[in-house]
């Protein structure tokens, strides 16, 4: 099988276990927010940052495997792959108790809030719980088993389906976080028996040192995107309140949904890129794969978001009537997150080739124009959607700053115009079809709209995956591999 066909292989595979999760997950959302309330959703909100915070306590060791272990196998150095595994593995776990107590601390000593406080002492050891899935995870993507890999993301959801719930029913949002940490901790040990690895306990100072001088830029780089991509919330709750904020995450729920399509490109692709690179040394083949990725991403994700746009409205309406304020938000933060998912390999370019830390700067200013135009909506007294506009154009300015630094690294000055152009075109397409969709149908019931919406989109949004199609056959390659692969077990 040609790297091409299994690459389309393992994206339909990845891509099919994802949308299930997905499906299940927006159903958990909604569940989740009827049992919190617009109150307990923002404080959900809030204790979440901190447990993104926590994930990246590694020290950016996950992120130096996803690198150096398909560079390995691809130079053929078997030894050192155990060696990475074993010394990331060790160091990961320490670290994460280190996180966990950091919490605890954070909480005994400098929240007041009685609720928060309980809820930062359950979110200490789902910290622990987190890093381990999420190692074994890792795992899993650098020696490419997307099938158990896939398996993983359906349990996770299933689990996440069973326990928060139950206990968010009764517990409110401290329950909500000791079902977090039950289904994780779950979702952990699967993930152990699934990766039929077995590991054990080392620590090379040396080897330790040289994946954290790989890694750490790149925890740098995720501290700054996870502030960057928090700020509206953390500013919301801080100016407007956790009920607004419980608003507002209508909005982030649904970004939620779009953000896993350039994952999961990312997450397949990725890895062969660096087993290649570490066979080759050339960049050649990896950059006609970077700029495919993202040509496809900006093809597709005006679909992903119609869907969103058609389908949580209504969702909403019925079930979540509370919530309905957040939905203007909500439209106008989908719009702009455009600019983040269209931006998914941008980053990888530059980690390739070791040059993650030359984004370090450019992503503090990042946070920095954020934290002013954000500022600016809540002063000008905007609201929440004046919150979602703000942070739609922050959106766009740290599209253009970090893919214009990563990709003209690769690209030739015309090359990369003609890149950003398709990309920039494709968006005013696409926001122009969502702006006439809402002047059009802005009367409309919710049950109609969505009807009226749905046909909308598909005529509005078809010819531009036809056309892209016909150049790339993307979706053409997946349904044969896929078609081929259902005739192969029949015949079998």
């Amino acid at each position: 099988m040609s790297l091409k066909d299994l690459v389309v292989k393992d994206t339909l595979k990845y891509t099919v276990a994802n949308y299930t999760a997905m499906a299940i997950g927006i159903v958990v959302s909604v569940a989740m927010k009827a049992l919190l309330g617009t109150a307990g959703a923002g404080y959900w909100a809030v204790m979440k940052v901190f447990g993104s915070y926590a994930e990246y306590s590694d020290l950016g060791t996950r992120d130096a495997l996803l690198r150096e272990v398909p560079q390995a196998t691809g130079a053929g150095d078997e030894s050192r792959v155990k060696r990475l595994e074993n010394n990331a593995f060790t160091f990961t776990a320490g670290a994460s108790i280190v996180s966990a107590a950091v919490i605890a601390g954070i909480a005994a000593f400098f929240i007041d809030d009685p609720l928060l406080r309980k809820g930062l002492f359950v979110m200490a050891p789902l910290a622990i719980a987190t890093q381990a899935y999420n190692y074994f995870l890792t795992l899993l993507r650098t020696l490419k088993k997307v099938s158990e890999l896939s398996l993983l993301i359906v349990a996770n959801m299933f689990f996440v389906a069973a326990f928060p719930l139950a206990l968010a029913w009764k517990g409110g949002v401290v329950g909500l976080a000791f079902g977090f940490l039950a289904a994780t901790a779950c979702s952990a040990a699967l993930a152990w028996r699934v990766s039929g690895v077995r590991l054990a306990p080392a620590f090379d100072p040396r080897e330790v040192a040289g994946l954290v001088r790989i890694g750490f830029p790149m925890v740098i780089l995720s501290y700054c995107l996870i502030t960057f991509l928090s700020l509206d919330a953390i500013l919301i709750s801080r100016t407007l309140g956790y009920a607004a904020l419980g608003l507002y995450t209508v909005a982030l729920m649904a970004v939620q949904q779009v953000s896993a399509l350039g994952r999961f490109a990312h997450i397949i692709i990725f890895p062969h890129i660096q087993e290649s690179y570490g066979r080759t040394g050339s960049l050649d083949e990896a950059k006609g794969r970077f700029v495919r990725v993202t040509l496809a991403l900006a093809h597709y994700l005006p679909a992903i978001i119609g869907t969103v746009l058609v389908c949580l409205p209504p969702l909403i309406h019925f079930f979540l009537p509370r919530f309905e304020g957040g939905l203007g938000a909500m439209r106008i933060l989908l719009v702009g997150y455009y600019f983040i998912a269209v931006n998914e390999m941008a980053s990888s370019v530059l980690f390739t080739t070791n040059r993650q830390g030359k984004l370090v700067p450019v992503y503090v200013a990042m946070v920095g124009v954020a934290a002013a135009l954000i500022w600016g909506a809540l002063r000008a007294g905007w609201g929440i959607e004046g919150v979602a506009a703000a942070t739609s154009a922050a959106y766009f300015v740290f599209f253009l700053s970090v893919f214009g630094y990563a990709f003209t690294r690769i690209l030739a000055r015309a090359e990369f115009l003609k890149l950003l152009g398709r990309i920039l075109g494709t968006f005013v397409y696409f926001a122009a079809v969502v702006a006439g969709a809402e002047i059009l149908f802005s009367r409309a019931t919710p049950g109609s709209g969505a009807v009226l919406r749905a046909v909308f989109f598909t005529a509005a949004f078809a010819p531009l995956i036809l056309r892209f199609e016909r150049k790339e056959g993307l979706l053409r390659s997946t349904l044969k591999n896929f078609i081929l692969k259902k005739e192969a077990v029949r015949n079998a």
